[in-house]
């Protein structure tokens, strides 16, 4: 599957571009927030296959997968670049570890999701890049606490999720900052403001899937996992944007944004990490940061 994205004058001929329209939601940029529909299907292809829009706005794309297959709408960061469609997975995978990505949304069947991201026409590079691992045993992300010390706005941020168990589970981010969610309001939340990153984490233990979205602004974004009874049981955590990680937090997985070059790095914890989120959550209070949403 494959889409002209923008950036591009140029389309199949006879499949005439979609133009976002103009519309509200969640994140934000320096520019308008335009919305765009896209259906998948197991084509495999996109309808539209061509989106168009100004530079600098701030896109959300709404994803319906019509088909029986997972399906994955990924923007390359790199402008007026066209992917090999003979490469194979790993290769695709290189190519956006290597150099990013604008967006990149897993997409269930017979579900919907949003793709969120900004300013299309900013520079491409690498993004800066995080772990998380949801538990072998028990129901937590490892850590629960992830640190992005930012010096500009927006940044990318790839993050690299994967299973230590077998159990189904999502990632999924708040588009605001400062927001804290529970288990009886996280639902109507998200059906005001879609997530800012939502990616279903394989069940295969170690396959690793990457949540790529652009952050706008300093603050701290909770993450949770979206499965009936799993936020419930203490599958929550806290990515703190350009703000200190407070102290009686996990140890973060942490990464450095140095003006104009994006470089980071995850870090992994073991069960000794394990342990200490498990002891954290019991009882922890949200951040001070946060406000209570309702």
């Amino acid at each position: 599957m494959a889409a002209a994205m923008v950036g591009s004058a140029n389309h199949p001929s006879g499949a005439a571009p979609r133009t976002f329209s103009s519309g509200g939601g969640p994140g934000g940029g320096s520019g308008p927030t335009v919305q765009a529909n896209v259906t998948l299907n197991d084509a495999p292809s996109f309808d539209p296959s061509t989106l168009t829009a100004s530079a600098g706005d701030a896109l959300q794309v709404h994803l319906t997968n019509n088909g029986t297959f997972s399906h994955t709408f990924t923007v390359s960061a790199v402008p007026n670049h066209v992917l090999n469609r003979s490469w194979s997975p790993m290769q695709l995978t290189a190519f956006f570890h290597a150099n990013g990505s604008l967006a990149n949304v897993s997409v269930a069947p017979a579900t919907s999701a949003w793709a969120n991201f900004l300013n299309v026409s900013g520079t491409s590079g690498p993004g800066v890049q995080l772990t998380v691992q949801t538990a072998g045993a028990g129901l937590a992300f490892v850590p629960d606490a992830l640190g992005a010390n930012a010096t500009k706005f927006p940044i990318a941020l790839d993050v690299a999720v994967s299973n230590l168990g077998s159990t189904g589970h999502t990632w999924t981010l708040v588009s605001q900052p400062n927001v804290n969610l529970t288990p009886g309001n996280f639902s109507t939340y998200f059906s005001a403001h879609p997530a800012l990153a939502s990616v279903t984490v394989p069940t295969t233990p170690g396959q690793v899937i990457w949540a790529n979205f652009t952050v706008d602004k300093a603050g701290v974004y909770q993450f949770l996992c979206e499965i009936p009874g799993h936020f419930a049981a203490g599958m929550v955590g806290y990515l703190y944007v350009g703000v200190p990680v407070p102290a009686s937090a996990a140890a973060p997985s942490t990464a450095i944004v140095q003006p104009l070059l994006l470089a980071g790095a995850g870090a992994l914890l073991g069960i000794g990490g394990l342990l200490a989120v498990v002891a954290s959550f019991v009882g922890r209070l949200p951040p001070p940061a946060l406000r209570p949403h309702h």
